[in-house]
Formats: structure tokens, sequence, C-alpha cells
């Protein structure tokens, strides 16, 4: 497991040095910054932008600039929003903990459909209910996410549902519901035939036990994966989400960042996000080498 760990810290160094150096550069070549809007203002002088600009670093060479944040960066200090004028780390961090508390909402209510479906496929074996499985992922993958926002904010309108919090959460769900049922139905599936449920059968178990305590535990490691990859997926997804719906997180506050061209607080927002899927990833192998532990005799190896 020391392996495990060492490997892993090392990838999210290395995910969080090539991501921000092509966040840093894209960002800073888009051929304008926060205070160009200020040029078409006849009330600010064009030496008072370049003042403006050269108080915050704009005016200096890309490659020095990055330099000057990374170094700050690996002090935890990632400078200060040029549009709302406080600390970064505190801004990004606050509107995180708020999406990260909806995505984990959103990541369980698909882990209840997806399970309870899959679970009802594998018992019961109907033709009628696998049917209706594969119409909600169908559905469900190919429904945009911005008419699943629209459709949760005329609910929100009309007052069907009055809690923004779980619109919200469910509309994020939706296309985590696809992902996870269509891979953990077919594990399932897969699991329900091999030769240790047959073993199970024939000592006499019933179906119900046989699905819970041997079919479920051989099929759950590939929706481990999807979960720690999908995290970066539900992130990304808050910003349509929450900014049709209007609830304040980390996706709408990436939307004020781009409109006001604030690097700082952009390069904040990517640096928190690539360590939470860093985390997420890292979680999901965790979770599998506890679930299987052939994975940690080749860990080993």
């Amino acid at each position: 497991m020391l392996h495990f760990f060492i490997r892993k810290i090392v990838q999210g160094i290395l995910l969080l040095l090539i991501t921000s150096a092509a966040a840093f550069f894209l960002l800073s070549s888009a051929g304008s910054d926060a205070f160009t809007s200020l040029r078409e203002n006849p009330q600010v002088s064009a030496a008072a932008i370049e003042k403006l600009r050269a108080s915050y670093g704009l005016d200096r060479p890309v490659i020095e600039r990055y330099g000057s944040w990374l170094a700050s960066a690996a002090r935890a200090d990632l400078g200060d929003s040029f549009y709302y004028q406080v600390p970064v780390a505190q801004l990004v961090l606050s509107r995180f903990w708020s999406t990260a508390i909806l995505a984990f909402a959103a990541v369980g209510i698909a882990c209840l459909i997806a399970v309870s479906l899959s679970f009802l496929n594998a018992r019961f074996r109907s033709r009628t209910l696998s049917a209706f499985t594969d119409g909600i992922i169908l559905v469900f993958a190919s429904t945009p996410r911005i008419v699943i926002s629209l459709f949760a904010l005329a609910i929100l309108v009309y007052g069907a549902i009055t809690s923004v919090f779980w619109l919200s959460a469910i509309s994020l769900s939706v296309p985590l519901v696809a992902l996870l049922l269509a891979q953990f139905n077919q594990s399932l599936n897969d699991a329900m035939r091999e030769d240790f449920v047959r073993t199970a059968r024939a000592k006499g178990l019933s179906e119900t036990a046989i699905i819970l305590r041997h079919a479920f535990r051989a099929a759950i490691n590939p929706a481990l994966t999807l979960f720690g990859l999908s995290l970066g997926a539900l992130l990304g997804g808050s910003v349509i989400v929450e900014t049709v719906i209007g609830r304040p997180g980390i996706g709408s506050l990436t939307v004020i960042a781009v409109r006001n061209r604030d690097i700082p607080l952009l390069m904040g927002v990517m640096i928190i996000v690539s360590l939470a899927v860093w985390a997420g990833n890292t979680l999901a192998e965790v979770l599998q080498f506890v679930n299987d532990k052939r994975l940690k005799a080749q860990e080993g190896e």
C-alpha cells in the first residue's frame, strides 16, 4: 500500500503541474484580461489601465507570471480575485464545499437507483423490468444536461418542488444514473453466471442472499472505477445546473471568473477541481483494494 500511495502522490503532483501550466498559458493567450473592458470607458485613461495591469503583474511575460503564481501556489497562496477582491483560496473553498455536498447527494441518488434496479433485474429476471431499465439508460444518457436543468427550473417556478438543493442534486444525478446503471447492471448479470454463484445455489442459499453476499461484491469494482472518474464530470456538470437553477457553487463561480477574465480565480477553481478529481480516483482505487484482495497482491508484486 505504501507503493500505491507514493505512486498516487506523484501522479497528483504531475497532474497539478500539467493542468495548471496548460490552463495558465491558455487563459493568458486569450487576448484580453480583467481590465480590457475598461478601455471602453472614456473616463478611464490608457495610462490608468496600464498602471492597473502593472500592479497585478499582467504586463510581465507569461512564463514569468506563471513561475510567480506557481511559487505562491506551492505556499498555499493562490492570490486575490480581480473581481471579488478577496483571497482566491477562501472564495473557492467556500463555493467548493457547496458543490461537493451537491455532488455527494447526486452520487447517493444515482447509486440508490442503479443498485436497486440492478438488484431487481438480477433477482427477478423480468423482460419487462429489463426493458424498463434499458429505457432509463437510453433516456437519461441522451438527454442534454441543459434540458434537464431547464426542466428542473420549470418545476421550481411552478412550485412542485421548492428545494433548490434537491432539484440541483437530482438534475446532476441524471447522467450518472445512466452511467452507473448500465455498468453495474451488466456486471451483476455477468457475476450471476459465474461458477461461485452456481456453487452457492448448490449449497441452498436463496437468490437474494447470493446476490447480496456474493454477486454484489464481484460486480462492484467496475462501478467503483466509474465513481472516481465521474467526480470530475459531476463538478463540470455543476456549471450548467448551478447557472440555470441559480444555486451558488463552484460551477457558477467558474462562469463569473470566465466572464470577468479573472485568471487567479480561474486557476484556483482549476486547482481545487483537479485535486478533487485526483482524490476521487484515489478513493475509488482504495475501495477496490478493500473489496478485492487480489488487487492488493498485484500492487505488491
